[in-house]
């Protein structure tokens, strides 16, 4: 039986931010030193900036009254043994 807590979907959320941060962060510095800063690139990134906000503060929102201790169960063999005597 694998059992994992709660929790350790949130460290893999949090992985998901850096990597999004760190990609927010070169395509920045890209578009600064390529001299692609247009208001088409501004409006654009402005646009991703504001959609990325809103999900973080969703994201904050719906999880406040979440148990992390609460565990979850990712495969069970009695699953599988339960299928097989049908």
């Amino acid at each position: 039986m694998i059992i994992l807590p709660l929790y350790a979907f949130l460290f893999i959320y949090f992985a998901f931010l850096l990597v999004f941060l760190f990609f927010a962060i070169v395509n920045t510095l890209h578009m600064m030193q390529t001299g692609g800063i247009s208001m088409v690139s501004f409006f654009v990134t402005f646009l991703v900036f504001v959609i990325a906000c809103v999900t973080f503060f969703l994201t904050w929102f719906f999880l406040q009254g979440t148990d992390w201790q609460q565990t979850v169960k990712i495969f069970d063999s009695a699953w599988v043994s339960n299928t097989m005597s049908l």
